[in-house]
């Protein structure tokens, strides 16, 4: 299939030369108004896939037609960033609808009547309830990260939110990795779903290297982030599995004079959104974050991914390591731990993971290499200076 003719001059603008499978796979499906589940790997153009027939089926100045519901305020902006240029070439008008954002300055963009709405749910059924938007004329409802919407908090949301639309709403959900939910699809929306499944095609993940560094305690964690952090061509993210432990390492490396940005869902949104732009114009070359940025992400030229500790599945491992490598660039993926540790790693993604050692430049090296030790414990001074002081506890030592 070729590129549609309406987005020719913007593929060729950001040097997209064809259509990805998935985008060829999800056209015609979108347009006739099937339901379907779609699967692609990260990085294979899924937002595009449904952005280019979704605009061609909108009706300029009709209202809200399109409802695309997103995990995330971060992932919601980006795909309303990269709708905006598009949706102009149709005269129709997006915007995003999501929490931690001014609620009257939203209110006030949604009197320009916007045909497309990117939104979180939390914000969106604050004003759903409060009839601020209203559902009843929407066409077709995309479900983005589907794997994280459907999951066991946020499904029952999902269904009510649908359920405020037409009976015969249009319904699609993207995802890069499969679910048991999109099993039971009939079970939960009381029809059956065409799978579009598209996860085979290593075409745009096969640049990316999957490593494994020994490293079984945070003090050594530390060191290593802080020399990946201190090579010029690092532009890495390192994923954290809980905020407590993401917590540690800020103190850490703030103690350290370490330049980076950090991430957590407890940040409040301007926060978030200036630690993105830091990391974004290059500014760090560091990011720490828990999961909130695993998904959909995509930030140009990210060289590596650190996981400060084992993901806890097949499907985190994915949608961290989607982060770099995207579009068929490379990436490297390092993941820290011990050997039990690299064994279930292996096993649960069936990956062939290599272990390698991290030189102080901070390149990687299949040969063992001198430890890189952390600051703290090259402090010999100090601790003589406590010794010093037990063994004189109780006598007066003379001053000079």
């Amino acid at each position: 299939m070729e590129i549609p003719k309406l987005y020719q001059a913007y593929f060729k603008q950001n040097q997209f030369t064809a259509l990805t499978k998935i985008q060829e796979a999800v056209y015609l499906p979108f347009k006739e108004g099937r339901d379907f589940v779609a699967m692609a790997p990260t990085g294979s153009g899924k937002t595009l896939a449904f952005v280019m027939p979704m605009l061609e089926t909108l009706v300029p100045k009709d209202g809200l037609q399109i409802l695309i519901l997103e995990p995330s305020q971060e992932l919601a902006m980006q795909v309303r960033d990269v709708i905006q240029p598009l949706a102009k070439l149709v005269d129709c008008k997006v915007q995003a609808i999501t929490g931690g954002a001014n609620p009257q300055r939203q209110l006030k963009k949604l009197k320009e009547k916007p045909e497309i709405i990117v939104a979180t749910l939390g914000r969106l059924n604050e004003l759903t309830q409060a009839r601020k938007i209203k559902l009843g004329n929407v066409n077709s409802v995309i479900v983005d990260e589907a794997d994280e919407m459907l999951n066991e908090t946020k499904l029952e949301p999902v269904r009510q939110t649908i359920a405020q639309m037409p009976a015969d709403v249009q319904m699609t959900f993207f995802s890069a990795t499969g679910v048991e939910t999109f099993k039971d699809m009939h079970k939960w929306f009381g029809q059956d779903f065409e799978i579009i499944d598209q996860r085979n095609d290593t075409t745009y993940t096969a640049g990316i290297k999957h490593y494994f560094i020994d490293a079984n305690s945070d003090f050594v964690k530390n060191a290593l982030v802080r020399e990946l952090a201190h090579n010029k061509k690092f532009l890495g993210i390192v994923f954290f599995n809980n905020s407590r432990s993401l917590h540690k390492t800020i103190s850490d490396l703030n103690h350290d004079k370490t330049n980076f940005a950090a991430l957590d869902s407890k940040m409040s949104s301007q926060q978030r959104k200036n630690a993105i732009s830091l990391f974004a114009s290059k500014k760090v070359n560091l990011l720490l974050t828990t999961d909130v940025a695993a998904r959909g992400m995509d930030i140009n030229n990210i060289t590596t991914i650190v996981n400060y500790m084992i993901p806890r599945d097949d499907s985190e491992y994915v949608h961290r390591a989607g982060r770099t490598g995207r579009m068929g660039k490379s990436g490297k993926v390092i993941t820290f731990g011990n050997s039990h540790d690299l064994k279930n790693l292996r096993d649960f993604t069936g990956l062939e993971i290599g272990k390698v050692y991290l030189k102080t430049d901070g390149t990687l090296s299949k040969k063992p290499v001198k430890k890189i030790v952390p600051a703290a414990k090259k402090d010999k001074p100090k601790a003589k200076k406590r010794l010093r002081d037990q063994k004189n506890k109780g006598k007066h030592v003379k001053k000079n």
